[in-house]
């Protein structure tokens, strides 16, 4: 008697776990996003140390979203094939239409030397939509251009980019 009340539990245990993972995995409206860095060299710089301290997700049912990354990130000679993975989140699937990656440091290392580069900008900028799908990762590499991101005589950095949707 007390066997079947065992096998009994253990049968609604697993129709219970069935029932709400498949509940889940139908009704969940969440997907990932991975975001990667890279750039397109320029002559006399060995390294371009870029400091990234957020990004902000825009779609038009929820508005701006702010996700903390904090990471410094040496983009010289990353290509889109090797870019620098700098967050994978968690968002709510659906169309997006902006993206601001904010920037608080540049730092440039010309014939040997390391230089401080002012901002132009607090953030590189992309305005192009593009969509998250639920229970699948969406990866965007934003591509700098460091020919005409840094002016080497100034020493100020504007973040001109392209991006990569995969």
């Amino acid at each position: 008697m007390k066997r079947s009340y065992v096998i009994m539990a253990v049968v609604l245990i697993l129709i219970v776990a069935g029932v709400g993972g498949y509940s889940y995995y139908e009704y969940s409206d969440t997907g990932r996003m991975a975001i990667s860095v890279a750039d397109l060299p320029i002559s006399n710089v060995s390294a371009v140390y870029i400091t990234f301290t957020s990004v902000a997700l825009h779609s038009n049912t929820s508005g701006w979203q702010n996700f903390t990354i904090d990471k410094t990130v040496n983009i010289y000679d990353l290509t889109t094939s090797n870019a620098s993975l700098l967050t994978n989140i968690s968002i709510h699937a659906g169309k997006y239409t902006m993206i601001r990656l904010y920037i608080s440091d540049v730092s440039v290392k010309i014939l040997g030397t390391n230089v401080t580069f002012s901002l132009s900008a607090p953030f590189a900028f992309i305005n192009h939509p593009f969509t998250v799908s639920a229970h699948s990762t969406t990866g965007i590499i934003i591509e700098f251009d460091l020919h005409s991101d840094l002016n080497l005589q100034s020493k100020i950095f504007t973040p001109y980019v392209g991006y990569v949707v995969s």
